[in-house]
Formats: structure tokens, sequence, C-alpha cells
């Protein structure tokens, strides 16, 4: 049982984590959105950077220290989906172990953290994409203070697009959960296909 559990922990650990991240990141947009109000733009645009550089460093240690385990969780998940699939089909002959209960439920919650840790992941990237067009926007907004604009943009600029990745293997975007999505119909229909008499 402790064996089943464990992958399960990492997987709500990395979902907190990415919850975290992306609630900061939207806390950064929020304040930069606020502020356009604000009469002194040097202080406003000093305190986002400030701000904004804790939150992306904060997501590359994230991605560095979570990173090569995420990717073999992935790996793990993604071949119990398989498994799930191919017994719900009757295509896996050794049965017997998946047929235990416990067994059953732990599988079945590895298979749908697999889609949640790419989930909350990718949520990481939206709002780092939110964020950027709310600095340009801010930045446009700005241009009275050519300086002040100057230093957001090229600041927003320097720093890489936040997109967490399974060890450089995997990129968390949206569009890796259709994809996913994709190759597990395709592979099942494959699977369906050539059993077919």
């Amino acid at each position: 049982m402790f064996k089943l559990f464990i992958p399960l922990l990492l997987t709500v650990l990395y979902i907190q984590c990415c919850l975290i991240l992306s609630q900061l990141i939207k806390q950064c947009t929020e304040k930069l959105r606020i502020s356009k109000d604000c009469y002194n733009k040097q202080t406003t645009v000093q305190c986002f950077i400030r701000e904004y550089s804790f939150c992306h460093e904060l997501v590359l240690l994230t991605e560095a220290a979570l990173s090569l385990q995420i990717f073999w969780l992935l790996s793990s998940h993604f071949t119990i989906i398989f498994v799930l699939i191919s017994t719900f089909f009757g295509f896996y002959g050794y049965s017997f172990s998946i047929l235990d209960v416990e067994n059953i439920i732990f599988n079945v919650l590895q298979g749908i953290s697999f889609f949640a840790v790419i989930f909350y992941a990718s949520q990481v990237e939206n709002e780092d994409r939110k964020l950027r067009y709310e600095v340009k926007d801010f930045a446009f907004r700005i241009k009275e203070t050519k300086e002040c604009s100057e230093i957001l943009l090229d600041f927003v600029s320097s720093k890489c697009h936040l997109v967490l990745t399974a060890s450089g293997v995997i990129q968390f975007t949206k569009s890796l959960l259709l994809t996913s999505a994709g190759i597990l119909v395709t592979y099942n229909l494959l699977v369906l296909q050539l059993n077919a008499p």
C-alpha cells in the first residue's frame, strides 16, 4: 500500500506547488493592474520588478528541484493509464493483480493525477502569459514616462517565459492535455483494430 501511496503524495505536492506559483503570478498581475492609476510610476515599476523577480526565481527553483521526479512520475502514470485501458478492454492478460480493489482505486487515482499534473502545471504558463500581456499594456499606458516604460519592457523581455517541464522533455501547456488524450484514444483504437477478427 505504501508504494502505491507515494506517487500520489508527490503528485499532490507538485500540484500544490503549481497552485501556489500560479497564484503568486496572478497576484503580481493584479497588483500591476491596480497600480495603473498610481501617480508614481517609477516606484510601481520597481515594486513589480522585485515581485516578479521573486516569482520567477521561485518557479525556476521548483523546476530545478522537481523536474526529474515529475518526469518519472508522469511516465509511471501514463503507463498505468495504458494498463487500465487495456484491462478494461480485455487486452491485458495478467489482470489478477489489477483485480484487487486497492490496486484499482490507486491506479484510477494515478490515471486521474496524470491529467491533473498537466493541467495545474500549465496554469503557471497561462498566468505568466497573462502577466506579460498586462505588462505590455501597462508599458504602453505609461509611455509619457518613457524611461519606466522601456525599463519594464526590457525587464520582462530579459526573463524567460515560465513553462514548467518534466526534466526538459515535456513542456506543460494546455495543448499537452489534448495531445495526451489523443494518444490514449489512438492507442486504444489501434489495439481494437488489431484485435478485430
